[in-house]
Parts: structure tokens; C-alpha cells; sequence
């Protein structure tokens, strides 16, 4: 007995090694347990305990994500994540669409890369060695071949390659709600119709009327349930009219040619980025390629999108509609205001407050409806249906033109108000390369046909003197006024709300 038990402590012991399954082999078992199957069956079948099997229903989440984002090779089985998980992002996209493009990439071009994201990103500390580019095509699957030697000698159309390769992968990725694109255009934003012969066909980059420009950035999303806060671009940085306001409805900036400029963008993308960030959400931004638009460093929930430059404006959601939409709304206003001026024989002023205070009110009235054609007209695939409805401005332009007339304004003979309201989209909106725009910017004297570059000289008009600003006493029985207006006629509980906090809020002031 004691030599058997010697011969048995001799024995090697075999340890049973815990199987590993592929994520594809988890996602099996997860379609298996979720049809009913019992899972003692499951597990003898993939040869796993119990145990195991419920630790693959408890990450089930993170499973099902990994597989439907291909953020990993099906045949992987584990999925730590990347220190650099942005880095690795915007790397894998970028080779992705150098698939779409038939542009070959090896390794040195990958590292290249690496360290060019990371540069932009601010990972001052990563560098791309041989072993964290090994572990990055591992994670990915990525096996680079020999490209074939013949080339097919046929010319790839820059549109096509976006609209059927380039922009789905994004579109796969981002749900419409995240998906936006902003655009720039410029807006003479006191042009009334009686001004349109000096400045029709005229391309105007400097000219009498560029002293009441600005620029506007306009951005919505795809489904159109969020439009971004407008961004407006002055030439003043406190407009006399601007006197006592702590707060817009905007978003204010200012620069001596009214331009969108890098910096500009750059602190508005870290506004946006911060907003998102307190949502938990992670969106996409498309924009044009311009050096107005350069990447933004430290982004944590906006991803850039950038338009190729050789790319027509018609893959531009907000060209396609939402601008014309918000112009022609606004041009509306504004003749309005003016013919309540003459009708009342008082001056007509309109400062930039004013058409700040205007764009917000018209900003808030372009439909969900616009922006979703819009979004269809550029190419982004849209869950709704293609629907036919317009937002009524032919007619209503035809009523206001008979107004004007009425009040013995004189309208211009054949401008329609869509021609009207797009008389400075040609303007520009966006400083060129740093050695194009430095004669510009530099200049200080006004031009032949009154263009200001001077700060006093510009805020210095009657138009921009500012009012005194009224006390609590003076808002609350504005207030009052108002509540009683809007009382007599039929009103929502969400107007009723509002009013509401309207008058809690100015309660909430203490008297100065």
C-alpha cells in the first residue's frame, strides 16, 4: 500500500485550464440563453461552468456594444480597453476611410498617424512604439497585405467616395440626435429692401453697407430636435447697446472684421464640448475645412468632422434650407418693425441688440421639419420620411410686399423676399490663411465707400445709443401688461409656465 501511494505522489496533477470563448462565441451564448435554452445546457456545451456563464450575462452590455461598434475583432476574447481610447478612435476612423479611399497603409504610415492624433489631442506623453502598434492591430484585427500591383486607372469621384463610403461609418456610429453640422454665413443685418440696389450683384467684401454686417453660426442636429445657441460674430466688443446686459441669448463675439477666426472657434467648440460633457453624450460636428476651423486639442465629447475642401456645398445640411429658412424669418421682422415705424411716424432704429434679440425669436421659429429636409437634400440618411411641408414663406412675403405698399413704402420691383433674403450669402464669413489676411486686418483708415475699422468710429452712430435700462417696478408692470395681453387670447400651459418664471425671476431681484 505505502509503495502504490509512493507511485501515486509521483504522479503528475494536471490542472484543467479555464476555456476562453471570442466575443463572437459570447454573443452566442447570449442569443442562446436570451431564446429560452436552459443554461446547464449552454454551459456543457461550450464547455464552461455555471459561474461563467452568468459573469457573460452580467457583461452583456459591454459585449453586445463591443460587437455592434467594431470596436474589436469578433475572434478577440478579451476586451481591455486602450489608456488612449480617443486616440484610438480617431486612428481607426482615419484608417477606415483610407480603406474607402483604396489608399494603401502599413505600419510606418499607422505610427505616423499615431503620433500626429496624438499631438492634436494633447497626449504630449504617448509615443507609438513597435509594441503599443502590435497591440493596437491586435485589438482591431488589423492584418496590413500587399496591395495588388495593377491599379485600376479608373478616377474616383470625391463625391461619391463621401456620400457612399466616408459618411455612413459616421452616421453608423452616431445616433441622428448626436450627429451636427454648423455653417457659417453672414448677415447686413439692418438691409432693408429700399438698400438692395447699391448692394445686388455686387460682391461686396468691402463696401458702405459691411458696417452693419455680422456673421452668424448655424448649427442643428439631424433629427432636428436640438438647434445649437447662434453664435454671432460683431465688429464692436461692447456696442453702446450692449450697455448693463449681463446676458444674451447668443453667443457673443467680436473681432475688427466680424470674422469667424481660429481662436473664435476654438472657444466655442470647448463651450460646446463642456455642454455635451454635463449631457454624457457624445456627438459628431461636421464643418467645413477651412484655417478658420482647426482641430481642437482636449475635445472629450465632440469628435470634428471636417468636409473635404473639394467638396461641393451641397453635402452642407445647413445650406440646404435652415439658413434660408432663418434669413427669410428674419428679413420678415425686420420690414415689420420698419413699417410699424412709418405707420406710427416714428424713427426707425434697430441696433445689434435688436438683431440679436431678433435672430434668437427667428432661430427658435425655423422647424424640425426644415432641418430634416435639409439634412436629406445633403445626403444623410434619415429615419422619417420625406414629408412635404414648407414653411409658408412665399405667401406671407407676398402679403408683406402689399403692406410695404400700402404704407407708401416703396418696394423694389421684382425682388422677392428670398432674393432679398439672400443678398450677403456671398460675404465673407472666415479669415483665410494668416498671410492672406494680414493686409485686412492691419488696416485702419475707412475706405472710399465708408467702411469702418475703427472701434469708435463704427459705435459712434445713433442707431447704437444705448437706453437706459428700466427698474424692477417699470418690469413688473411691463409684466403686467403683457400677462394681461396674452391672457385674452387662448394660451398653453407651457406659455403659462413661462410667464410664471418670468415674474419669480424678476421677484428674485433685490431692488437696486
Amino acid at each position: 500500500m505505502a509503495e502504490a501511494a509512493g507511485v501515486a505522489s509521483t504522479l503528475p496533477i494536471t490542472v484543467k485550464k479555464k476555456k476562453s470563448l471570442s466575443i463572437e462565441e459570447k454573443i452566442d451564448i447570449i442569443n442562446a440563453v436570451e431564446s429560452g435554452k436552459k443554461k446547464a445546457e449552454i454551459a456543457a456545451e461550450y464547455g464552461i461552468k455555471k459561474n461563467s456563464l452568468s459573469s457573460i450575462m452580467k457583461n452583456k452590455d459591454k459585449v453586445l456594444e463591443a460587437f455592434e461598434s467594431l470596436r474589436f475583432d469578433p475572434k478577440r476574447k478579451r476586451l481591455r480597453t486602450a489608456f488612449y481610447t480617443d486616440l484610438e478612435e480617431a486612428l481607426m476612423r482615419w484608417y477606415r476611410i483610407a480603406q474607402c479611399l483604396n489608399v494603401p497603409v502599413n505600419g510606418p504610415m499607422l505610427r505616423l498617424k499615431a503620433n500626429d492624433f496624438a499631438q492634436k489631442l494633447g497626449h504630449n506623453d504617448f509615443k507609438c512604439s513597435n509594441g503599443w502598434l502590435d497591440r493596437f492591430k491586435s485589438r482591431y484585427g488589423l492584418v496590413f497585405r500587399a496591395q495588388p500591383t495593377e491599379a485600376s486607372g479608373i478616377p474616383v469621384d470625391p463625391s461619391t467616395v463621401w456620400s457612399q463610403n466616408v459618411l455612413p461609418y459616421y452616421l453608423n456610429d452616431y445616433h441622428p440626435k448626436n450627429v451636427f453640422n454648423v455653417k457659417e454665413t453672414a448677415l447686413l443685418y439692418r438691409m432693408l429692401p429700399t438698400n438692395t440696389f447699391a448692394f445686388k450683384g455686387e460682391t461686396c467684401s468691402i463696401g458702405k453697407l459691411c458696417k452693419d454686417r455680422i456673421t452668424l453660426v448655424v448649427g442643428a442636429n439631424m433629427d432636428g430636435s436640438e438647434k445649437l445657441p447662434l453664435l454671432v460674430i460683431g465688429k464692436i466688443r461692447n456696442p453702446h447697446c450692449f450697455k448693463g446686459i449681463k446676458s444674451l441669448p447668443v453667443y457673443y463675439e467680436a473681432n475688427r472684421m466680424a470674422w469667424m477666426t481660429s481662436d473664435i472657434f476654438e472657444q466655442w467648440m470647448q463651450k460646446l464640448d463642456e455642454k455635451f460633457q454635463a449631457q454624457q453624450r457624445r456627438v459628431v460636428i461636421f464643418v467645413d475645412s477651412f484655417p478658420a476651423h482647426p482641430e481642437v486639442k482636449n475635445l472629450k465629447s465632440i469628435e470634428l468632422a471636417f468636409f473635404p475642401s473639394c467638396l461641393s456645398s451641397k453635402f452642407i445640411a445647413m445650406k440646404q434650407g435652415v439658413i434660408k429658412s432663418l434669413k427669410i424669418k428674419y428679413r420678415h421682422c425686420l420690414i415689420k418693425k420698419f413699417l410699424n415705424s412709418v405707420e406710427s411716424s416714428k424713427e426707425f432704429t434697430f441696433s445689434l441688440l435688436d438683431a440679436v434679440d431678433t435672430l434668437h425669436l427667428c432661430w427658435r421659429a425655423v422647424t424640425t421639419d426644415t432641418i430634416v429636409r435639409s439634412y436629406e437634400e445633403a445626403g444623410f440618411k434619415s429615419q422619417k420620411e420625406e414629408q412635404n411641408t414648407t414653411d409658408g414663406q412665399s405667401d406671407s412675403g407676398l402679403d408683406l410686399v402689399a403692406h410695404a405698399l400700402g404704407t407708401g413704402v416703396e418696394f423694389p420691383e421684382g425682388l422677392s423676399i428670398e432674393e432679398y433674403a439672400a443678398l450677403d450669402e456671398d460675404l465673407e464669413t472666415c479669415e483665410a490663411a494668416a498671410d492672406d489676411s494680414s493686409e485686412g486686418t492691419k488696416q485702419s483708415k475707412p475706405d472710399e465707400a465708408g467702411f469702418f475699422t475703427s472701434d469708435e468710429e463704427e459705435d459712434g452712430g445713433a442707431l447704437e445709443t444705448a437706453l437706459p435700462l428700466p427698474s424692477i417696478s417699470e418690469a413688473i408692470i411691463a409684466l403686467d401688461t403683457l400677462k394681461k395681453f396674452l391672457r385674452s387670447h387662448d394660451m398653453n400651459d407651457e406659455l403659462q409656465n413661462s410667464l410664471a418664471d418670468l415674474e419669480n425671476f424678476i421677484n428674485s431681484l433685490s431692488p437696486k
